[in-house]
């Protein structure tokens, strides 16, 4: 069995054990309180949740088993291969991917959803990690080959809903900068050898009033990818949402005039010539495949093909994730039972 945990593996254990005491002290605390006869329900209670709560970090270890398949041959005369190949994405959500400028009044939201499922699915066997950013980043989802559940994961992907007025000033599009930099430095130590690829989806944050910043990735960090560009250089209103049946728009906070968002594609081009990927500008119905580059593994030789074994992984992270959510529900079940029960109790003694 092998395991390729979520997060680093030291804040995982440490995080594992504080809850470990805390539960422990629960436990002192309850039984102290708790009436002669009682004892082995309470115990039992206890131990359930603290069992869910272990399969919780057992599913966070991503334990699995590694099958070596047959090997086979991979030609590389242009054609793109995605085996040991980890690919990044980092998604501006800010409310500037609310304005509908992207084809028939679709979101630009839209348009990146569109796209990230395609280059999923370009890249049937790579690993993916997803980072979104506004005026701050974050990890949405952790590295993974479950492409399955992170196209799932992506159809729901939305601008965020809880933003300040200024939100729009606010943007940063390099507020992902230290993110990236430190899943790509794991992503190479977790899987020696890989290659990453990093596909960066936005606007530009136009008129964003952060001090401009840079990526500085480490040479030869990032193999391929590209920047993709959503909007156009006309622009249009941030929605806010409905007010009695009729859309709101967003406006200036210093003096009420409606704010207009339009592509920044000098900014883009910026981001794309530090992270040494190509820019391209995305419309509605536009192929990606323009977009997704040849990756050259970095044990690649000369020779016209290359014979790579292909690695088969069964996954069992969802088998502990089902039980903690087993025993959580039992635990719940419970918890309405005894509070039914105490109710009707101070009903009877009114």
């Amino acid at each position: 069995m092998t395991f390729y945990p979520v997060i680093p593996l030291v804040p995982l254990l440490i995080g594992a054990g504080i809850l470990l005491v805390i539960r422990m002290v629960a436990l002192y605390r309850i039984l102290v309180r708790t009436g002669p006869g009682r004892y082995r329900r309470v115990v039992a209670r206890w131990s359930g949740l603290t069992l869910a709560i272990l399969f919780i970090v057992m599913a966070a270890l991503r334990p699995g088993f590694d099958s070596d398949q047959a090997s086979q041959s991979i030609e590389f005369s242009g054609a793109k291969t995605d085996q040991n190949v980890n690919v990044f994405f980092v998604v501006d959500r800010s409310v500037n991917s609310r304005v509908e400028d992207y084809g028939a009044g679709k979101s630009r939201m839209s348009g990146m959803r569109t796209d990230i499922g395609a280059l999923i699915d370009e890249y049937s066997h790579a690993r993916f990690g997803l980072i979104s950013f506004a005026g701050k980043a974050g990890t949405d989802w952790p590295l993974s080959d479950d492409a399955w559940s992170l196209h799932s994961m992506v159809q729901g992907l939305s601008p965020y809903t809880l933003v300040t007025a200024d939100a729009m000033y606010q943007t940063d599009a390099f507020a992902a900068r230290d993110v990236l930099s430190s899943k790509v430095e794991e992503a190479g130590k977790l899987f020696p050898g890989s290659t990453t690829v990093v596909f960066y989806l936005g606007e530009g944050a136009p008129g964003s009033r952060v001090a401009p910043s840079s990526f500085d990735l480490p040479a030869g960090a990032i193999a391929g990818g590209a920047v993709l560009g959503y909007g156009t250089a006309a622009g249009g209103p941030i929605p806010l949402g409905w007010s009695a049946g009729n859309k709101v728009y967003a406006g200036d906070p210093g003096g009420g005039a409606p704010l207009n968002s339009a592509i920044d594609e000098g900014r883009l081009k910026e981001v794309a010539s530090q992270l040494g990927v190509p820019y391209f500008h995305r419309e509605s119905a536009k192929p990606i495949s323009g977009a997704v580059p040849v990756i050259e593994l970095k044990d690649q030789h000369n020779d016209a093909a290359m014979t790579l074994k292909l690695i088969d992984r069964w996954e069992l992270y969802w088998v502990f994730a089902l039980l903690a959510v087993l025993l959580v529900l039992i635990e719940i079940v419970a918890t309405i039972r005894e509070y039914r029960r105490n109710r009707m109790s101070w009903k009877d003694a009114w």
